[in-house]
């Protein structure tokens, strides 16, 4: 039997990883994104322990690292953060979307329920708000998947409509495992709450897709397909369906008493005099 030559020792040392792109069409979201997960780790410990000499670069290729994680993360801010004088609505929307996610924060484990009472409280306040329900079928290179957020409608002086995006997962959903300092660099430029035009947002989701890219790489893997540029445009600025619907009476309000004891988006109703109320419960 002949020796294996370098191409062929090298295909076994990097994985073309077939299987970690691979997912079943058939079930929940929830099944697919678990398969990606499992299938995307089994090789980590192999990958990494083959790549990782290749990483170690010199302190030049530091310093330009740090550099340029630097200098996305300055842009983000500039790109993120609401100026009073030069934006008022979005200064604003911002300090109301902060008050309703605090007030609402016991419903954050639901995040329907979550984005939805925020969605409505805001209609409260006379924003055009929706929740926002995007859905994207897999293709080559993209998985499929769905997501949900807020958006607000404003009306300009010229009778035309500009968009905001509202996620207040918008942080949680760009971590990735093990992230470089770079990493770190641009994560902390992110505000609790993300608000941003569609035209902001697609220049965040390009930094972010780059620089998870690098930090991935820097620890020997290979990028997911949910942290591809590609899946990231289709999440936030792919085709969505939106709905005003307010609360579900089924949501459990908080321990806020203004969000336990009021009906959000419906006029209040008179109960007969044979109901009793015992805490949160109809007795």
């Amino acid at each position: 039997m002949k020796p294996l030559n370098a191409d062929a020792r090298a295909r076994l040392s990097f994985p073309t990883e077939p299987h970690a792109c691979s997912y079943s069409t058939s079930g929940s979201e929830h099944d697919s994104l678990s398969y990606l997960v499992h299938a995307f780790f089994e090789n980590e410990y192999e990958v990494g322990k083959s790549i990782s000499p290749l990483m170690s670069g010199d302190d030049s290729d530091s310093d330009e690292s740090t550099d340029r994680a630097n200098q996305a993360a300055e842009e983000m801010r500039k790109l993120l953060k609401p100026r009073k004088k030069r934006d008022p609505f979005r200064q604003q929307l911002y300090s109301d979307v902060e008050e309703a996610a605090e007030v609402l924060a016991p419903l954050k484990a639901n995040r329907s329920g979550f984005n939805r009472a925020i969605m409505t409280r805001l209609r409260e306040k006379g924003y055009d708000s929706g929740l926002c329900k995007a859905r994207w079928e897999g293709s080559k290179g993209l998985a499929p998947g769905n997501y949900e957020y807020i958006d607000i409608a404003q009306m300009l002086a010229d009778g035309k409509k500009e968009r905001f995006i509202v996620d207040v997962y918008f942080m949680a959903e760009s971590e990735v495992a093990g992230p470089s300092d770079e990493y770190r660099t641009v994560l902390s430029a992110l505000p609790e709450v993300m608000l941003v035009r569609p035209e902001e947002m697609k220049r965040v989701l390009r930094i972010l897709a780059d620089e998870a890219k690098r930090s991935l790489k820097s620890r020997g893997l290979s990028v997911p397909p949910w942290r591809k540029r590609q899946f990231l445009m289709a999440k936030w600025l792919g085709p969505y369906r939106r709905t005003t619907n307010p609360v579900p009476a089924s949501v459990q309000m908080g321990a806020e008493s203004d969000v336990k004891h009021r009906t959000v988006g419906f006029p209040v109703l008179q109960f007969p005099a044979t109901i009793r109320m015992i805490g949160d419960e109809m007795l």
